[in-house]
């Protein structure tokens, strides 16, 4: 006999129209919760507001209708018929870590699939692949890498609350990309599980029928499919070396470390074991702008590589904070893993990102630097509850590009030569301030813009993974690669499931 609440769900089925609705996703909730009950969180039931509130920008905390949370592809193939069905906005979500409110959660007239049960994590026998789900982070696969003992490594994220799948359809930057190239490009992702619009469940390889979806899951972002499974090229590296080195403040150290961090770019594809991210910092705790860096070395007991010998005084000053220590990959994910969980020193708080990809030189970074920092500090914004920024020159070496573009290439289509693709990273703690921090992103954007294009110095491609919602990220890549990028979604989804019912994010339908 069906429960009451399934009986109930039935009759309001004939009640959805094309109109996405409260009402549609109420009744959708209902039929999921009397039909797949362990797998279905209603807003009053225990464990909602946890997968509700998983996102690192709490201004993504959306409140959706209900939460289905499958255990494998099965079960997500039925989410999906069942949604198009009752023809309901949805999202789904991996690690949260893309601060577009929408991109993974959606509000009380949709429904939310969580990834947190999807959780194959495997290393293959003979020891070349891991496959791993999308419900883990990137700090989850390290330390299961190191606990195999094996030695191996995979392209994955710089920090270890990141999770696997965004970070993964979004092309990917990794400590181990000036050697391997995007981490979701070269090979690096051998193969993709993922279900289809129609429900269909599908393995993507290069070599396979389903290779030109292939291509596009490796920096075409979430319109195409919902993976499952990623199969990861591994490779060998039993330690590391790693430093976090803070310069202070002032002029002197300022003009060094862009410097530095110039000749890295320019001149890193010389070492591609060598990685390092710069960070100018601003906020709570840091009055004045603070030079900081962490270096990487994929190398053990190599405390002073030559490649970054800038950073330790070459120009910028030496230190014990300076030397390489010999570390792992797991031991690194646990230090900084709990940021973003409840008590974390970022939890709850809202967050915004925004890329400014520019040419390498010294007069482009001057101008970011100083026209951004100078409006943050005429704005006042350092006096707002709990702010907090971060300008962090992603450096992008030839070697880094040529990787990536190997082998079937990738629909980012970057040019390869030297560049930097600026992070603009803020925080603050007052929901109330949102519309502030987002009119201010889009005026001082428009007047770094104004200035880099007087000297020739903008780049078209934007890095998906940390651009915001007002950015044209397809705008970027080559036109062709593009129209590529359409046909395949019409082919795989010529209803517009991952477009239309599941809106959030950059959507290559809508790119120009």
């Amino acid at each position: 006999m069906k429960s009451a609440g399934f009986l109930a769900a039935i009759g309001l089925v004939s009640s959805v129209t094309a109109e996405y609705s409260l009402t549609s996703a109420w009744a959708t909730c209902q039929y999921l919760k009397a039909v797949y009950p362990n797998i279905t969180l209603l807003q009053s039931d225990s464990g909602y507001a946890a997968e509700n509130q998983v996102s690192w920008n709490a201004g993504a905390w959306l409140g959706p209708a209900c939460v289905v949370a499958p255990y494998n592809a099965k079960q997500l193939s039925t989410a999906v018929k069942t949604l198009v069905k009752f023809n309901t906005q949805f999202a789904m979500r991996g690690g949260g870590h893309m601060p577009v409110e929408d991109a993974a959660n959606i509000g009380s007239s949709g429904v939310l699939i969580s990834s947190t049960n999807l959780k194959t994590l495997k290393l293959s026998e003979d020891l070349s692949s891991l496959s791993i789900g999308p419900g883990y982070r990137w700090g989850d696969a390290y330390i299961y890498l190191n606990e195999t003992q094996t030695g191996k490594m995979v392209v994955g994220g710089r920090y270890a609350p990141v999770g696997v799948p965004g970070l993964l359809l979004g092309g990917g930057m990794s400590f181990f990309s000036y050697e391997y190239g995007f981490a979701s490009t070269n090979g690096n992702v051998q193969s993709y599980e993922c279900v289809l619009a129609d429900g269909k469940i599908v393995e993507a390889t290069a070599t396979n029928q389903y290779s030109d979806l292939y291509w596009a899951l490796a920096g075409g972002g979430n319109s195409f499919c919902l993976v499952t499974t990623f199969k990861l090229r591994t490779f060998d590296s039993p330690g590391i070396g790693l430093a976090n080195p803070s310069y202070g403040t002032g002029a002197d150290i300022k003009n060094k470390w862009l410097n530095s961090i110039l000749n890295n770019a320019v001149n890193g594809s010389s070492d591609p074991k060598a990685a390092i991210i710069p960070v100018a910092r601003l906020g709570v705790g840091i009055p004045e702008v603070r030079y900081d860096v962490t270096l990487f070395h994929n190398s053990q007991n190599n405390p002073n590589p030559a490649s970054l010998s800038d950073f330790q005084g070459g120009l910028l000053p030496a230190s014990a904070s300076t030397n390489l220590f010999p570390l792992t990959m797991s031991a690194f994910a646990k230090a900084v893993g709990p940021a973003f969980k409840p008590g974390g020193e970022s939890y709850g708080k809202s967050q915004l990102f925004h890329v400014v990809p520019h040419k390498p030189t010294l007069e482009a970074m001057t101008i970011v630097h100083d026209t951004f920092f100078d409006a943050i500090i005429a704005e006042n914004l350092t006096a707002l509850p709990d702010f907090f920024v971060g300008l962090a020159w992603n450096s992008i070496t030839k070697k880094f590009v040529e990787e990536s573009n190997k082998g079937i290439g990738c629909p980012q289509g970057v040019a390869e030569e030297p560049a930097f693709w600026v992070e603009e990273a803020l925080t603050w703690g007052d929901a109330a301030d949102t519309p502030r921090i987002k009119s201010f992103i889009q005026t001082v954007n428009a007047d770094i813009t104004a200035k880099l294009e007087a000297i020739n110095a903008t780049i078209p491609y934007i890095y998906l993974n940390d651009a915001d919602e007002t950015q044209d990220v397809f705008g970027g890549y080559p036109a062709a690669n593009v129209q590529r990028l359409k046909q395949i979604r019409s082919k795989y989804d010529p209803k517009m499931v991952y477009t239309k019912l599941m809106p959030g994010g950059h959507k290559v339908a809508y790119a120009a």
